[in-house]
């Protein structure tokens, strides 16, 4: 059975199945949000080197401020299995951008889009976005991964991975 670690699951749990073993981790307790199975910021988890087949970033990268996921991303590197999976999901701000300068998006959902929906939490915030190229910055700058390239979106065992024309998904093999 494989093993996937979901950072930030928040409100978007992945389910265990008979393929992969998912490990739900969230730094916050939110009430009205499912318990995830441990309790973290991912930057320091309690499992050894090449532990893990994925690692699943799911909107969890536009949440910290410039470079302050770098021990995040190490960090995901160092559990990976050889040939494992680091998934990151984020907003694309250039796509964004371009559907709202065309006027094919609400301003108000492109500011959403780009601070965040935030619920009374801190945590809810969006403090910094990517397009494809400043997320392969960031990523290839805090790792040395094998490759890193577009997602293409097959499906993930027991992940809910969300898919829509404005989430730049990014794919990086240890």
């Amino acid at each position: 059975m494989k093993l996937g670690f979901n950072i930030g699951s928040g409100p978007r749990p992945f389910f265990t199945n008979s393929e992969v073993e998912w490990i739900n981790v969230d730094k916050v307790l939110h009430p009205a949000m499912p318990v995830p199975d441990l309790l973290s910021d991912g930057a320091d988890l309690p499992h050894p080197d090449g532990a893990a087949d994925y690692v699943v970033l799911h909107h969890v990268l536009e949440h910290f401020g410039c470079g302050e996921a770098a021990g995040l991303v190490r960090e995901a590197h160092r559990v990976l299995k050889p040939n494992g999976s680091l998934l990151v999901f984020v907003p694309d701000l250039r796509a964004l951008a371009e559907r709202w300068l065309v006027k094919g998006l609400s301003t108000q959902i492109y500011v959403t889009s780009l601070y965040g929906a935030y619920m009374g939490h801190e945590e809810d915030r969006h403090k910094w976005g990517f397009d494809f190229g400043s997320l392969h910055e960031f990523l290839t700058q805090n790792a040395s991964w094998t490759t890193v390239l577009p997602f293409d979106w097959r499906p993930i065992s027991g992940a809910d991975l969300a898919r829509d024309w404005w989430i730049l998904g990014v794919e990086c093999v240890r």
